[in-house]
């Protein structure tokens, strides 16, 4: 442990590897196969027992096919691993902008569902904002119900950039948006749209380590190089919006949870800040499904 940390909960992590005091919920995963990609932990077991060797006690994922191609048979097959592993999953109900009926039957298909919190939005990877006419009939039915949404966003994007969610949330102000990697690199609009818009909360995935995302998909091409590494991100987000207001996600299984525990578990932050990022903000808007 790192000379000087007084963090209980880190040393708990160090000396067993998982804490029974500080689970962990993981707001960002994914779900199945991603075609024509490789990820070792994908395979459900596998997936399964990592998450366990971290402590993850529940992970909120949406399905790979969906936001790629198969949304009715990819939102399906999750269904199936949340009523085969309740203990583990719940799930994002995805919906596409381009395919019509998947929006217009999102609510009913949604009320068919079960362990499912709401929906997810991939505006970079669909090539449509966030706060287009399109996803309307989502965002209403969101907001009718007070629904969980996640949403990709980027810092500069011209799909997901944080003022494109702050204007989605401050329209639909009962649905409770997550901005999924807190609009990676445009750090100070999302932290301005999170004070501004109590149902906005910072989802930290890839905020924990800045990567060079160059080579993806429009709209996560808009990195700087002076956003390749960042030092202080965690601590400057709950002295500027709070704690309370942060999630723990991972894009799991794409990254690693012991290294995004990590960068919490020795972020210059309190224990109780550890707390309401690694388990109890998410159990408090998860608590009407069980968790």
């Amino acid at each position: 442990m790192r000379p000087g940390n007084p963090s209980a909960v880190a040393r708990e992590y160090i000396e067993h590897g998982k804490s029974e005091t500080c689970p962990i919920v993981d707001m960002h995963g994914h779900f199945g196969p991603l075609r024509a990609g490789y990820l070792p932990s994908q395979p459900v077991e596998k997936l399964r027992r990592r998450l366990k060797r971290c402590g993850v006690k529940r992970l909120v994922c949406s399905a790979h096919d969906g936001l790629f191609g198969d949304l009715e048979g990819a939102n399906e097959a999750l269904q199936e691993a949340i009523l085969q592993y309740p203990d583990t999953f719940l799930g994002y109900w995805v919906v596409n902008p381009h395919f019509h009926e998947s929006i217009a039957n999102a609510g009913a298909a949604y009320e068919q569902s079960q362990g499912f919190v709401g929906f997810k939005l991939a505006p970079d990877y669909h090539n449509y904002p966030v706060d287009g006419e399109r996803y309307a009939p989502v965002l209403e039915y969101a907001n009718a119900h007070g629904l969980l949404v996640l949403s990709h966003t980027w810092g500069k994007s011209p799909y997901s950039s944080p003022q494109q969610i702050g204007e989605a949330a401050s329209r639909y102000p009962k649905a409770i948006f997550l901005m999924g990697h807190s609009g990676y690199g445009d750090w100070e609009a999302s932290l301005e749209v999170a004070r501004a818009c109590p149902n906005v909360y910072l989802e930290l995935t890839a905020v924990y380590v800045s990567h060079d995302f160059s080579l993806s998909p429009s709209g996560a091409g808009q990195s700087p190089a002076g956003w390749l590494h960042v030092n202080g991100i965690i601590e400057h987000m709950v002295a500027t919006v709070s704690s309370e207001r942060m999630l723990f996600g991972t894009d799991m299984p794409w990254y690693s949870p012991h290294y995004a525990a990590g960068a919490i578990l020795f972020a210059r932050i309190s224990d109780e800040a550890r707390h309401d990022i690694m388990h109890r903000n998410a159990e408090r808007l998860l608590a009407r499904w069980s968790i």
